[in-house]
């Protein structure tokens, strides 16, 4: 009898390695091979068979093809399953808030004033809305209007008088954008893009007359250029459909005589539909 019983259990367990190196061969991502009910995105995934005892069944080259081209990402908010198709289209809005800081000409517009300090401020606080789309996980297209806050700068007053400067501009343009995933939750981007610059200038003037001051003239200059734009940053996907994106960009403008170049760093949200 204890001879009998050692055989069933040998028989046992080599059942056992046996049904699971089929599975094994079969199934070639079994960590995906669950059943999951009640799901419609995993409607067609590879798993086990349950019929009047657990069993498995062999798949389809169709059918194995169909599911080595998903993708299957855990989000990290919710912990569920998500699937991604390697050649699925995500479109996306979002907005950025920067801090920019020119670099200017040498026009006389806006050349350093006399001592040595910048005419106009250089430093300028922008607001971004966006929208674009992720073609895979490694590339993508971006689309942005911008625009930057009302600096004013005051110069001169050396006994003599003063003049009171301002500088904002508006942009929008075209950026490519390259992801490096690290893992599920962080990427690595970097992007190349054009952009058109509008810039608006304007100056008031001011002499010191019987113990005041008396503006004695005005002046607006406006003025563009188009920009080439180089950024590289990071992104957080905090859910599914919510990212957390900071860049560092360098615009360098191919009309320099007010404006050489503009870097910013930004900070932003992206919603992915």
């Amino acid at each position: 009898k204890f001879e009998m019983k050692k055989y069933l259990l040998l028989a046992g367990v080599f059942t056992l390695f046996t049904s699971a190196a089929q599975a094994d061969g079969w199934y070639e991502e079994r960590e995906y091979s669950r059943p999951y009910q009640n799901d419609g995105y995993y409607e067609e995934a590879p798993r086990y068979i349950e019929r009047e005892a657990p069993r498995y069944r062999q798949i389809s080259p169709s059918e194995a093809r169909r599911y080595r081209e998903r993708q299957y990402t855990r989000s990290s908010y919710d912990n569920s399953y998500t699937r991604e198709s390697a050649n699925q289209i995500r479109p996306y809005i979002g907005v950025d808030v920067a801090m920019s800081s020119m670099d200017f000409g040498d026009d006389d517009v806006v050349k350093d004033y006399e001592g040595g300090d910048n005419y106009f401020k250089d430093k300028l606080n922008t607001f971004s809305i966006v929208g674009g789309a992720k073609f895979n996980k490694n590339f993508g297209i971006e689309i942005f209007y911008q625009k930057s806050g009302e600096e004013e700068n005051k110069v001169g007053d050396g006994g003599y008088g003063y003049d009171i400067s301002n500088i904002e501009y508006s942009a929008y343009g075209l950026d490519f954008q390259r992801y490096i995933p690290i893992d599920q939750e962080f990427e690595i981007l970097a992007s190349l893009g054009l952009a058109q610059y509008d810039f608006e200038t304007t100056e008031q003037y001011y002499i010191h007359v019987n113990m005041g001051a008396e503006n004695v003239g005005n002046g607006k200059h406006d003025f563009d250029s188009l920009g080439v734009r180089l950024g590289i940053g990071a992104q957080y996907n905090l859910t599914e459909h919510i990212a957390l994106r900071g860049m560092a960009r360098y615009t360098h403008m191919t009309d320099d005589e007010y404006i050489k170049s503009i870097t910013e760093f930004s900070l932003g949200l992206r919603y992915m539909f």
